[in-house]
């Protein structure tokens, strides 16, 4: 559904209307019961879309390493930490509102994005052609949302300070390596092509041999095979080293101009409504995510 239709606007103006009259557990189990067609279970989780939903009501809007990971401003500075710095995309600047932006220090191409939230990015191949106007109109009316309030995804609600980022322009087809993780160890790969034009995205579940998987999504054109890149061993350590403090996560890279990229930390696919055929990699993937290595104190209930 594309972003700036009636429909998806008005779905979203009913999803925060619905947010503030329902609880969380009753917006979640609606929302999966409109995505998935299932009855979701929070007192038993065995699936991994279950556990996702689980993780993303009690744990991770309560961990700061979390929280921080989804930010898309604060995830550099673990990004650096760990070593892997020179693979963060190129910082031009950061602002808290869009009227701040000083546009004729800007390079002819750039990336505008908000901190806060997904699908929040403005790719300007070209200042010249860009309306200034109703670009500042688009970023501030991000800044007031709450994303997380959506599809209740409260670690993103959890992020307090919105911000605007400008980051080097590196091309507009670019080839996306996401590399699901599970108790800090890279478990497959999901390849994507051309995300950002969404109806002629691509992509495929491979392991991590690049062999390809019995798993697809019906909702993109399928990958059949993939060539792994020169440098994917490097993507794939970084991806086991940028993984080892949660239960599950997708690490996200990305390839343009014949190198690599850190893109995102993502703790929660699809919103925890991930449509996997055949669905039986939803439960084989829910028993490779162990929630008793969860603190009791670390929970939100």
């Amino acid at each position: 559904m594309e972003r700036d239709s009636f429909l998806y606007k008005t779905r979203r103006k009913c999803q925060v209307l619905a947010h503030r009259v329902l609880s969380n557990e009753v917006m979640s189990k609606l929302y999966y019961r409109i995505v998935l067609h299932k009855e979701l279970n929070l007192e038993n989780p065995r699936t991994f879309n279950e556990k996702i939903q689980w993780m993303k009501l009690y744990y991770y809007p309560h961990n700061s390493q979390v929280v921080n990971g989804s930010d898309k401003y604060a995830v550099r500075k673990y990004i650096e930490e760990l070593g892997y710095g020179g693979k963060l995309v190129p910082l031009i600047g950061v602002w808290d509102r869009a009227e701040d932006i000083e546009w004729d220090k800007l390079p002819n191409r750039f990336v505008l994005k908000c901190n806060h939230g997904c699908a929040y990015n403005i790719v300007v191949p070209d200042k010249s052609k860009l309306d200034k106007v109703a670009t500042v109109k688009q970023l501030n009316n991000w800044l007031e949302e709450d994303f997380g309030a959506f599809n209740i995804e409260l670690h993103y609600s959890a992020i307090k300070h919105h911000r605007i980022t400008c980051e080097e322009f590196l091309g507009e087809i670019i080839t996306d390596y996401k590399f699901f993780c599970f108790n800090g160890e890279p478990h497959c790969i999901y390849v994507s092509t051309d995300l950002i034009h969404d109806r002629q995205a691509q992509i495929g579940f491979f392991y991590l041999d690049g062999r390809k998987m019995p798993l697809y999504r019906d909702d993109y054109t399928d990958i059949s095979e993939v060539e792994l890149p020169p440098f994917y061993e490097e993507m794939k350590q970084a991806a086991k080293d940028l993984c080892q403090d949660f239960p599950f996560v997708r690490v996200d890279f990305f390839i343009a101009n014949n190198t690599w990229y850190f893109a995102e930390l993502t703790f929660t696919p699809c919103a925890g409504m991930m449509p996997f055929c055949p669905e039986r990699f939803d439960l084989e993937w829910g028993k490779m995510i162990d929630l008793s290595s969860i603190e009791e104190g670390a929970l939100i209930k």
